[in-house]
């Protein structure tokens, strides 16, 4: 069963008052977030704590496109129905990372915004890491080596999205106390957690282009076809195939995958 956004945001604000909090926080992606939603939560006599997590950092400039983030008292009725209006209308659109966390507001934005520091290829190049897109973020995730989980997960109990097949989605996160911790300040990425991160965003574009249906592909799920794609890519990458033959080698190493009937005897959920 699909989840609503009345629904997510019910169970979001369960589990965060389950877990002893009154806070829920919500770190929105502003690249795909429509433009004027905010203003009338932001409006408000008593606004929601925000960060803009680019201001501070190299992207300073692009400060009101990048990730925000908001913390929702949930005693505040007025805040709590703006952000269930905020929900309703980008519910399918990949730009609600929400989470519960114990850590004071600004340790917290702070925190969040180091992790959207990343460098690569032992220190030469250096870019944005875009794990607050809830497309990329589980992916992220399983890329991290253990000392980088513990790293990036620290300041949340929990992590929660809504997922390319519509689903609630869930991780955890590690919960630490916030004196035991020292400040997040960027990560550094292996060339393997680049490539792999690199193969993902190349996947989704495909997926986006080619307006193709999992079942097509002998997949239940949109969240399979994805993971598919990507290891179709990866290994693009390493044949280090020119780029006019992509097409053909994507094509070939999907059609090793016969598509599923749809017939009332095999409905696929």
């Amino acid at each position: 069963m699909l989840s609503t956004a009345k629904d997510w945001l019910h169970h979001l604000m369960d589990e965060a008052r389950n877990a002893g909090l009154n806070h829920l926080d919500l770190l929105l992606n502003g690249a795909v977030l429509p433009h004027g939603l905010l203003a009338p939560l932001m409006e408000q006599v008593a606004a929601p704590e925000c960060a803009r997590l680019f201001e501070h950092t190299l992207e300073h400039a692009l400060a009101h496109q990048g990730p925000l983030l908001l913390r929702i008292a949930l005693g505040n009725q007025a805040q709590c129905a703006e952000a269930a209006q905020l929900l309703n209308a980008v519910h399918t659109h990949f730009c609600v990372l929400a989470l519960t966390s114990r850590w004071p507001f600004e340790a917290l934005a702070a925190h969040l915004r180091g992790a959207t520091q990343a460098t690569w290829n032992k220190g030469a190049s250096s870019g944005v890491l875009r794990y607050y897109d809830t497309r990329l973020f589980r992916h992220f995730c399983e890329q991290l080596d253990p000392q980088q989980l513990g790293q990036f997960h620290a300041p949340v109990s929990q992590w929660y999205w809504i997922d390319h097949d519509g689903k609630q989605a869930s991780l955890s996160g590690f919960d630490a106390r916030i004196q035991d911790q020292s400040g997040l300040t960027g990560l550094s990425l292996s060339d393997d957690q680049v490539q792999h991160l690199q193969a993902v965003s190349a996947a989704l574009l495909w997926l986006k282009s080619h307006e193709c249906t999992p079942h097509a592909h002998g997949f239940t799920s949109h969240e399979g076809l994805i993971r598919c794609l990507t290891g179709i890519h990866l290994e693009v990458s390493r044949q280090q195939l020119p780029k006019h033959l992509h097409e053909d080698f994507i094509a070939s190493a999907l059609s090793e995958h016969p598509p599923l009937s749809l017939s009332p005897g095999n409905v696929v959920l």
